[in-house]
This record gives structure tokens, C-alpha cells and sequence, in this order.
């Protein structure tokens, strides 16, 4: 219930943690990397200049929360600041509260941005002898990964799944059929992922909004009319309450594009003023953010190496399989199979369904990891790693008891839900260790955000009811 550290600079402006929907709910964002040692090293030193940033706090190091309090209007919203955009960022998360609920935002998960470079793009476009301009090819590559990889996600989910179990508290009024496991704690006995499942990141308003993944045109022409769509439901929330207050920044579809859920997103870095879908409309297809993954808690960064490596090599094999567009009978299927392994994953000869016909998980998976070894000894000679990334997650097809949904049951039933959470953030937190160079350079990084964020709050001219007329209306897309 503590507000951000002061420690930690600015929320609004700083370039490597900010926060998510809750005060308390930190994000961390690394820069682009080309290895994944310097990835990891990164991630490691943002997590351990927080922790040790913290007073009397730890980091929660998993994806479902901890206990909730009794009246979930009490979890507190990110306070961005008094500038008018600070202002826009923390109305958006009011307005998500009331659409889903605040307990449902206070949930973590850990997004992996990936993409290919400029370089390999001009080859790739020169070995096809493609007719279009490199931007038309990198974005017509690109949604042919995304299709693959909405076919194939269920294996993701499978294997990294980390949140079959989550705390008494996330439950206080919502309808489910889970099972007890321990005096703190619900389960569901061969489930995956509750966090990518009903109980989740999941919006029955947004079923009908039909996203096609077949071209970046349609992609974005879906998404900018739900987010000018008027939602009966929203209306009836208000836009403010008796007393002037706003509630949510619109009563649309959607109040921002960012507010679609979906477990991949194309995307573009948005620059000031300008959305997420705009950034994608004006240049194209920069990177992919894949949006899945659930924090592992076994490992201190939410992440492993191996699972980087994993994700790499799933990734580049989406790209160069073979990826038709996807039907309506086939997007279906793929939604089934989904569904299947979040709810049942672990379950002795589960069923999917491939081309129609059913299929064990088990040899559906098996086809899948011989494409991804073949992939992987095509890198063989740089590095081994992939190929061993691959054989270790081979294993988990016929071993469910290594997965990490599996070991999380097993340990929460030993030792309680709370304590052995509070276990591994207290281990955590005694490890971390910052040079005094690291932390002088986030000293300086929390210094100048909040210099920034002051600067930005002293230049605000406009009331805020003007200010998001104005934004809504710089950010539309005209012409669709």
C-alpha cells in the first residue's frame, strides 16, 4: 500500500521502471539487445537496484498477486503526477478498474519484444525477389510469424505456464470451480496458466471485436473503429461520477488501442503524442511483443536464459514455416487448442486439434520440437545453445512434473501459497547486489526523471477536458 519509492524517479518519465496499472505494480523495461547474456544482464541489474531500492518491501516474484485487500477499490491506481498525460495515464487505469475489476490488473506477466534486423530484412527481401517496398515485406513477414505463432502458442503456454495456482484473496466474489490446495490457495489440478485463462487477461466485450491477422490494413482498421465504438456496458458506467469525476477516459470499446488484449501485438515505438496504432500506421511493423509469458518464479529475473533461447528459436521457426492465412474454421481451432492447455494442459492424453482432426498433445508437440531441432542445427555452428534450449524443453513433453505449472502445485502445497512466495522474494531480495557505478547511474536516471516530469507538468496549458479532446483527436486514424 506504499507509494512508489522515491528511489525509483518518475513513473511517467523514467526510461527503465515505471509501473504498470497499480502504485505498487512495478514494470521494467530494458533496451534492445542482439544477445541474450546482455539482455539478462540488464534485467538483472534494473530487478536488483529495485530491491535493493526497497524499504521493508520485497518484490512479489510471481504473476498472480499476493494477498488483495477485502475491498479491491483499495488496491491503489498508478499516480502519474499532475501533468495532463500523467493525468490521461492514470484516468485509463480508473477506467480499466471499473471495467474488469482491479484485482484482475493487479496480475504481472513478463512481454517479449523481438525483432529481426535491418539487415537480415534487405537480404531476405533480395533472396525472394520481392516486388514490394522492404516496409510492405517486413510486414508481410511479420504477420505470417504472428499467424504461426497463434497456431502453435499453445506450446508456449504449455511448457512456461507458471500461475495454476493462485491465493484465496484473488477470489472474494468471482464465480469459479477451482480447488482447494492449501489453507491459502486455489488450484486447478492440470492447469497451466490462470492468468491466460477466464479468471485473467480476458474481456468478453472484446470477443466480438474479430481481429484478422492476415495483413497489417485490417489489423488496424479493426482495432481504430472498437476504439471509436460506443460499448452499451461502458455507457453505463459513466464517463463521471455525481460529481464531476471521471471515470474512464471514454465509454468506447476500447479507451485506448493499448486496452485490446491479445497474447501478440505488432508494433511500432510510438512517439510523443501519438498511439500505439498510429506508430504502426505511419511506419510499419517494427518489432513484435510477445505478451504470454507468465513470470517464472523459480528464477530471479521472472526469466531464464533457456527460455529466451527457446522463444528465439520458437520465433524464427513461426517466421520460415510455411503460414496460409487463417480461416474462420481454422481461427477456431486455434482458440480450442488454446483454451485446451491453459484450462488442461497437463492432463494425460488432453486432445487438441489439427487440421480438423484430433491429436494427443503429446504427439502434436512431438511434430513440433523435430521442426524446431531441424531449425536449431541451422544455427549450430554459431551456437549450441539453441539445440540444447530445445532437447531440455523436449523433455517436458512426456515429464509433466518438471513443467513449472506442475513444481508450482508441489511446492504450494508444502509450504502455503503466501509463505513460499514471501520465501523466494526475501532470497531474492538478500542476493541482490549493485556496484556503486550502477548505482550512481540510476541515481542519475531517477534524478532526471523526475526533473522531467516537473518540466512537463510547468509547460501544461490546457484544462484537462481540453487536453483530451484534443488527444483523441490527434491520435485518430483518418482515411480507413
Amino acid at each position: 500500500m506504499k507509494p512508489h519509492p522515491k528511489d525509483l524517479g518518475s513513473k511517467l518519465t523514467h526510461a527503465k521502471i515505471t509501473t504498470d496499472y497499480s502504485e505498487n505494480l512495478l514494470e521494467f523495461i530494458t533496451g534492445v539487445h542482439s544477445s541474450t547474456e546482455s539482455l539478462l544482464n540488464e534485467l538483472t541489474e534494473i530487478h536488483n537496484f529495485a530491491r535493493t531500492s526497497l524499504v521493508d518491501e520485497y518484490l512479489w516474484p510471481a504473476s498472480l498477486p499476493g494477498i488483495l485487500p477485502e475491498n479491491e477499490d483499495d488496491i491503489p491506481l498508478a499516480y502519474y503526477g499532475e501533468s495532463n498525460v500523467g493525468k490521461l495515464k492514470t484516468l485509463y487505469r480508473k477506467g480499466l478498474g471499473h471495467r474488469y475489476g482491479r484485482s484482475m490488473q493487479s496480475i504481472a506477466g513478463l512481454h517479449y519484444n523481438f525483432s529481426f534486423s535491418d539487415r537480415f530484412w534487405e537480404y531476405a527481401h533480395k533472396e525472394v525477389n520481392s516486388n514490394l517496398s522492404i516496409q510492405e515485406f517486413k510486414n508481410e513477414q511479420y504477420f505470417s510469424l504472428i499467424r504461426n505463432y497463434r497456431r502453435y502458442s499453445w506450446l508456449l503456454i504449455y511448457l512456461f505456464g507458471s500461475s495454476s495456482v493462485v491465493h484465496k484473496s484473488f477470489l472474494n466474489r468471482k464465480e469459479h470451480q477451482l480447488e482447494e490446495l492449501s489453507s491459502d490457495s486455489f488450484f486447478t489440478e492440470f492447469g497451466t496458466s490462470l492468468r491466460m485463462g477466464g479468471l485473467g487477461y480476458t474481456s468478453d466485450a472484446q470477443k466480438d471485436i474479430g481481429i484478422c491477422y492476415n495483413q497489417l490494413s485490417t489489423y488496424i482498421k479493426t482495432l481504430e473503429l472498437a476504439r471509436q465504438e460506443n460499448f452499451k456496458a461502458y455507457e453505463k458506467i459513466g464517463l463521471k461520477d455525481s460529481s464531476g469525476e471521471y471515470k474512464q477516459l471514454n465509454t468506447n470499446l476500447l479507451q485506448i488501442d493499448n486496452e485490446f488484449y491479445s497474447n501478440i501485438r505488432p508494433k511500432n515505438v510510438a512517439q510523443s503524442r501519438e498511439s500505439a496504432l498510429q506508430a504502426l500506421h505511419k511506419r510499419g511493423i517494427e518489432y513484435l511483443e510477445v505478451r504470454l509469458l507468465d513470470l517464472d518464479p523459480e528464477e530471479a529475473n521472472g526469466v531464464s536464459k533457456k527460455q529466451i533461447e527457446f522463444l528465439h528459436m520458437f520465433l524464427i521457426w513461426c517466421l520460415v514455416k510455411d503460414s496460409p492465412k487463417i480461416c474462420e474454421k481454422e481461427c477456431r481451432e486455434v482458440d480450442y487448442n488454446y483454451a485446451q492447455v491453459v484450462a488442461s494442459g497437463r492432463q494425460e492424453n488432453l486432445s487438441l486439434i489439427k487440421n480438423e482432426s484430433k491429436i494427443t498433445l503429446e504427439s502434436y508437440a512431438k511434430e513440433i520440437f523435430e521442426e524446431l531441432r531441424q531449425t536449431a542445427e541451422l544455427f549450430s555452428s554459431i551456437d549450441l545453445s539453441y539445440t540444447e534450449s530445445i532437447a531440455f524443453y523436449k523433455n517436458m513433453i512426456v515429464n509433466k512434473d518438471e513443467l513449472p505449472s506442475s513444481k508450482l502445485v508441489k511446492n504450494i502445497e508444502k509450504n502455503g501459497y503466501s509463505s513460499y512466495f514471501m520465501s523466494l522474494a526475501k532470497k531474492y531480495s538478500e542476493n541482490a547486489h549493485c556496484s556503486e557505478e550502477v548505482i550512481s547511474e540510476y541515481k542519475n536516471l531517477a534524478q532526471l526523471s523526475i526533473e522531467v516530469q516537473a518540466k512537463i507538468e510547468n509547460e501544461d496549458k490546457l484544462s484537462f477536458a481540453d487536453f483530451l479532446d484534443e488527444y483523441f483527436e490527434t491520435i485518430k486514424i483518418k482515411g480507413l
